[in-house]
């Protein structure tokens, strides 16, 4: 294995450091409030496959992550309900509808009934809404936010389920599945119909001044950042946060390809992709602290290549993976704004939407 720079942390005393930046919490305890006579917008940062030793590595690179200057942090346990290493899917579904699913289930709980996501939950409360994903709109992260199926790889049938519940901006790949269908439809077509601007690049994203506006980037999934992909997770946050500003919103954001190249045993790719992916928490970050009732939440929904970062000559390590799939170890959390002191800890994924719900719930206007 070729040597790497070695961070000079352990992946233990970071655990330490994330649990000790506040005690443990039940997921049964009462959710601290914040009285506020305004609705609470949250936005919902998701990287995929993003475990410690992702997080370590990246960090060696800049020795700095916005991530680390979130003041509460915590770590989730991310088992779906019928399989103890998890996938994107079942974890979202946990995290953003509360039950815990079977692998590979789309908004339903583990018998298969539907259950409201809080995207939907909100949308209903007349919230904006905004999806924006370096995957395709698709792939199992997003489409837990809309769908409720069995088979998270329905992508056509999961196009449909976005097209009946549209977010008011939303940015990602997949234009195959709205365009080149088997059932001959063309959603984008019908999409435009109904009043919605259809953009296909970042340029013509820059002419977008209201929403709803969707984003087709790639007939398919992105490529890596290393392979040509634009930084327009970055830009289409930064774009969505000005769009959605007016009022209230839900946003998710989602550093897809952090997964990808675990499944490729990519450390390079790894690390480039976590790196943007925090360079967009970072604007997240900053739109919080410029503005009153925002809720940051970093999450990752599994780690991916069961990595290690092994003792080398000095300050150079070797890495290892274990494998090209999905690890069962826990994930970190990191939370800022109002009731951010109630994501710390060690707790089950699923009671991230109970925390979510409550502090919702506590703003919103009678």
């Amino acid at each position: 294995m070729m040597p790497k720079k070695l961070y000079k942390l352990s992946l233990l005393s970071i655990l330490l450091l994330l649990m000790g930046s506040c005690s443990k919490q039940s997921n049964h305890n009462p959710v601290k409030i914040h009285p506020t006579t305004s609705e609470l917008s949250v936005i919902f940062l998701l990287g995929d496959g993003m475990g410690m030793a992702q997080l370590t590595a990246a960090w060696h690179v800049n020795q700095y992550l916005n991530m680390e200057t979130f003041p509460y942090s915590g770590l989730l346990l991310t088992h779906s309900a019928d399989k103890f290493v998890t996938e994107s899917a079942s974890s979202n579904t946990a995290m953003t509808s509360g039950y815990k699913t079977n692998y590979g289930f789309l908004g339903l709980d583990k018998y298969a009934n539907p259950q409201e996501s809080i995207y939907e939950y909100l949308k209903k409360k007349n919230y904006k809404t905004g999806i924006i994903t370096s995957s395709f709109l698709a792939d199992a992260t997003p489409a837990a936010l809309f769908s409720h199926r069995e088979n998270r790889y329905e992508f056509e049938a999961i196009a449909m389920d976005y097209y009946h519940k549209q977010a008011d901006f939303a940015v990602g790949g997949g234009q195959d599945h709205f365009e080149k269908r088997t059932d001959g439809i063309n959603l984008l077509d019908s999409i435009q119909k109904q009043g919605t601007q259809v953009f296909y690049s970042l340029s013509q994203m820059t002419q977008i001044e209201q929403t709803p506006a969707l984003g087709m980037l790639y007939p398919g999934r992105p490529p890596y950042l290393s392979n040509g992909r634009s930084d327009y997770l970055y830009k289409a946050t930064e774009k969505a946060l000005q769009l959605l500003d007016k009022q209230s919103f839900f946003l998710l954001v989602e550093g897809a390809q952090i997964d990808v190249a675990g499944h490729d045993n990519s450390l390079s790719d790894q690390i480039t992709e976590t790196l943007e992916f925090d360079r967009t928490v970072g604007l997240a970050l900053r739109y919080a602290e410029t503005h009153e009732n925002v809720l940051v939440i970093v999450v990752s929904d599994h780690e991916c290549g069961g990595l290690t970062l092994l003792q080398g000559e000095g300050m150079d390590y070797e890495h290892n993976y274990a494998r090209d799939e999905h690890s069962g170890a826990a994930v970190p959390i990191f939370a800022y704004g109002p009731g951010a002191e109630n994501f710390s800890g060690l707790y089950d994924n699923s009671a991230v939407h109970e925390k979510l719900m409550r502090l919702l719930n506590q703003h919103f206007k009678n």
